[in-house]
């Protein structure tokens, strides 16, 4: 019988987030073709709750189809919490939209990129 791999602990603050997140750049980069990484929403602003999920925004070198969902799942195990992964490209195509430019916009205000680079 194969042991489940256990989840690490659960991230409870953005400084945590931002560690393990570093310390994952080269996995991320080798496996998912990571250029950039950000943290934006609860975490980012320093006010998560108990049930926060950590929203990320990710740059690729390529398009990743289905291992797209395979990195979301990474991080979770990562950070032992729910992942809200988008891209910057999504992003730039929402805020061409009127009614979602508001929301892209709050989302670029609390943008903090993982290795400290204006966003």
């Amino acid at each position: 019988m194969q042991a489940r791999r256990k989840a690490r602990s659960r991230v409870q603050s953005r400084h945590e987030v931002v560690e393990r997140l570093q310390a994952a750049l080269p996995t991320l980069r080798e496996r998912y073709g990571v250029r950039r990484l950000a943290l934006y929403g609860s975490f980012a602003e320093e006010r998560p709750h108990t049930r926060s999920d950590v929203d990320l925004v990710v740059e690729l070198e390529r398009p990743l189809g289905w291992d797209f969902v395979a990195m979301a799942h990474f991080l979770e195990q990562l950070l032992g919490r729910r992942v809200d992964l988008t891209t910057f490209e999504f992003l730039q195509h929402a805020a061409a939209t009127p009614h979602k430019r508001p929301i892209v916009e709050s989302v670029y205000r609390s943008l903090q990129d993982v290795e400290g680079r204006m966003v």
